[in-house]
Formats: structure tokens, C-alpha cells, sequence
């Protein structure tokens, strides 16, 4: 949704979703969309009738379009560590080991230089572990940071508090049968996920599930 608007200024602060293949279902939707309740992956034959009038700005996949943009942010941002690892096609990893600074500073910088340079806005979530960035990143689009777009775990006045009012399933890695399992043995949060015994989560759901509960 942000790579359309890169070249349709008019859509700022309009609801704009994406289409999947042959424009069957959403596949993305903007903060203004999210808010109208329009869901993901949703047939959009079911949704068009009664989104009309809405002012919904609609777009077919455009896979080239988003390639290309997404190959600029990243070499905008492997310009700011020696170290960076490609997730998806809109998510990656910097390696910030022996960065100088305030990491806050550098991550505001880092949101705005790509903004500038790709005219895609960013958020940046900064831990010692991969897992705890992932849920950084996560609050900050939630604007639930002191510093906007950018939230440094070591930051957060209450860590455990953040964990406890995240649910389990909404950590990285942990799908939505693995959430149910986890429920099953009263972890609910990922605080409960933090505090769970490393030797039973190996046990029951293996080494990766304990490698997210001890990250």
C-alpha cells in the first residue's frame, strides 16, 4: 500500500488495499483501511458493495513495482551497518554491533533517510534479540513508543508489563496452531512465553519454540 502511494501523493490519508492474483482477495492494507475494519485476506467480491462510497482506493498487484522499491530501501539501510539480513520483502535485520551512538537517534535517522531517498515510511523496532526487535517494531506502529516510528526495548520503562499485554500468538514465529497449544498449557502472553521452562518448550514443541521463549 505504501509503494502506490510513493507516486500518488492524493492517496495520503486515504484508505488504499491491494489486491492478490486475478484481484481475489486483500493482501494489504493501509492504517486508514485497518481502521474502516476492512480484514486481510478477504475475497474483495464479498467486501466492494458495501465498501462503496467509502472512498477506498483499490489496486491490482503490481509485484515489479514493489520489487524495485523494496531493493532501494534495503540498500538505503545496508548503508547503515555493516551487517544486514533480508527477511521479506519488507522486513530485514541490521546488525548494530559497534554502532556508536544514540540508537535511537541512529533509528530516526534511518526512518528518515529512507523516507527521503525511497518515499516509503518505516518503523524501527531496536533488542538484543531478534524476537524482542520484532515485538519493538511492533509497538511502534502501534505508536505505543516514546519516539515514534523508532522504540529501543532498553527504552521501555516496564518490559515485563509489554510482554504481559502481548498476546502469545502475536510473537514472531508462533502461529496460530502453536498459539492454541500454548494456551492449552496456561501460556497465554508473552510474558508467560518468557517465563516458561525452556526444557518443556523444547520438549513439547521443539528447539525453535524454545529458542523464541529464551530470546
Amino acid at each position: 500500500a505504501s509503494c502506490e502511494r510513493v507516486f500518488r501523493p492524493d492517496l495520503d490519508g486515504r484508505p488504499v488495499v491491494v489486491l492478490s492474483n486475478n484481484d481475489g482477495c486483500i493482501v494489504a492494507r493501509s492504517a486508514e483501511a485497518k481502521a474502516l475494519g476492512i480484514p486481510m485476506a478477504q475475497p474483495w467480491f464479498k467486501l466492494e458493495a458495501a465498501l462503496r462510497g467509502q472512498n477506498v482506493a483499490v489496486f491490482s498487484s503490481n509485484y515489479a513495482l514493489y520489487g524495485d522499491l523494496s531493493r532501494r530501501v534495503m540498500q538505503v539501510l545496508a548503508g547503515f551497518c555493516p551487517r544486514l539480513e533480508v527477511y521479506s520483502i519488507d522486513e530485514c535485520f541490521l546488525d548494530l554491533a559497534g554502532a556508536r551512538g544514540d540508537r535511537t537517534a541512529l533509528g530516526l535517522d534511518l526512518v528518515r533517510t529512507v523516507k527521503q531517498w525511497t518515499g516509503i515510511p518505516v518503523s524501527v523496532g531496536l533488542g538484543p534479540t531478534k524476537t524482542l526487535a520484532k515485538i519493538a517494531n511492533r509497538l511502534a506502529k502501534r505508536g505505543q513508543g516514546p519516539d515514534g516510528p523508532v522504540l529501543d526495548w532498553a527504552r521501555l520503562p516496564d518490559p515485563p508489563a509489554a510482554l504481559a499485554a502481548l498476546a502469545v500468538e502475536d510473537v514472531w514465529g508462533i502461529a496460530k496452531r502453536w498459539g492454541a497449544r500454548l494456551r492449552e498449557l496456561g501460556i497465554s502472553t508473552a510474558q508467560e512465553l518468557a517465563a516458561a521452562d525452556p526444557r518443556l518448550l523444547r520438549k513439547i514443541f521443539g528447539v525453535v519454540m524454545e529458542r523464541i521463549g529464551r530470546e
